[in-house]
């Protein structure tokens, strides 16, 4: 064997057991939170405090169904972020979205506004971040209103950016961000945890 060759065959052993130890590594490391999975596939539950529990009651049990059939389609529950964070996640892939219109590739445009609609749920639930008072059915009746706007509107938006209807996808894009900016108007989420989880 020549000099150039054992160089090669060396290079390629090196390249092997080094793969294979980097995924042993990965093998043995837990699954979640992992690159691969970053979110549980089911809400942990939370002590809540009394005012909390307290005020949730007193929304009725068709309202409560209503708000459940509107949600289902978030299946990725985060134990660590909040509302606020999981918000900056949904602008950083709006932003994407409009990146990619702007730049005409369809298939991204589509992958981040389908990850956009389908955002991962806050720790606790997200009413757990609603100013207390804001938990009644005159505040939260308007959120249906919005999730049409915002997240079956990015629903839309990934179906005309992948028939490369940049014009249409644009524009049904400003329909999201009106949706946004009408729902910042309502809600504020504070930056830190929510003061109702007392308890793990």
């Amino acid at each position: 064997m020549s000099k150039k060759q054992s160089f090669i065959a060396a290079v390629v052993a090196i390249a092997i057991l080094g793969t294979t130890a980097v995924s042993s590594v990965y093998a043995d490391a837990p699954k979640y939170p992992s690159v691969d999975k970053t979110s549980a596939d089911s809400a942990k539950k939370y002590k809540m405090s009394k005012e909390f529990m307290d005020q949730v009651s007193k929304l009725s049990p068709e309202f409560l169904a209503q708000f459940k059939k509107m949600t289902s389609k978030h299946t990725r529950f985060s134990e660590d972020a909040t509302a606020r964070q999981v918000m900056m996640e949904l602008l950083s892939d709006t932003q994407c979205v409009t990146t990619m219109i702007m730049v005409e590739n369809g298939e991204m445009a589509a992958d981040c506004a389908i990850r956009a609609s389908a955002h991962r749920w806050p720790k606790g639930h997200l009413l757990a971040y609603v100013q207390l008072n804001q938990i009644n059915a005159d505040s939260l009746g308007a959120l249906p209103g919005i999730n049409e706007l915002v997240e079956r509107g990015l629903e839309r938006v990934a179906e005309f950016a992948i028939k490369k209807d940049f014009i249409s996808a644009g524009a049904e894009m400003g329909h999201v961000l009106r949706g946004c900016a009408t729902c910042h108007s309502m809600f504020r989420f504070d930056k830190g945890t929510s003061p109702y989880i007392i308890g793990e």
